[in-house]
């Protein structure tokens, strides 16, 4: 008896681990299955982007313009890097400089929605900033002298560039609504 039992507990103990393996294997065997259908299957026809309109693009990248030119404008641009009188009149000139440069160039992509003679004047007035920039830094003994002057030589600007840009936007946009 003892022999029947030592030999029918290991079977008995086999065919349970089998039965519960059989089960695992099965379920493992039809998630493998699904996934393959899944990845075989055509994909179903996605549903078309909405079509990008170019106007909006286009009064987009006036509107951005528009805040860059307020950004570079030499009274905001003086508020945005206030002068501190531990700053070298050099590093100062440099900051002022950067500052304009990097929103230039996170704009710059926008060019190419907006006309090229608009695309002109805004280089343009980007270029007048800098050029006052330089020229008040001539000499300049501090980074607050180089705010005065600054200040003073863009106050006595008889066109400001800045003002000149945004209108060319204005009517650009304008031209754009009108279409």
């Amino acid at each position: 008896m003892l022999n029947i039992l030592l030999w029918t507990v290991p079977v008995v103990l086999t065919v349970v681990l089998v039965w519960l393996l059989g089960g695992v294997l099965t379920r493992f065997r039809e998630a493998v299955t699904a996934l393959e259908r899944k990845v075989t299957a055509p994909a179903p026809a996605q549903q078309e982007a909405d079509p990008v309109d170019p106007l909006a693009l286009r009064l987009q990248a006036c509107e951005r313009f528009t805040l860059m030119l307020e950004r570079i404008s030499v009274p905001n641009l003086l508020l945005r890097l206030p002068p501190h009188e531990e700053t070298p009149p050099r590093e100062y000139r440099a900051e002022l400089l950067l500052a304009i440069r990097q929103e230039v160039e996170y704009n710059i992509t926008q060019q190419i929605y907006v006309s090229d003679s608009l695309w002109s004047i805004i280089t343009h007035a980007r270029d007048n900033i800098s050029l006052q920039i330089a020229r008040a830094a001539e000499e300049a003994e501090s980074s607050r002298h180089i705010a005065d002057r600054l200040r003073m030589i863009s106050g006595q600007q008889e066109e400001n560039p800045i003002a000149l840009a945004q209108g060319a936007i204005r009517r650009e946009a304008a031209s754009v609504l009108t279409r």
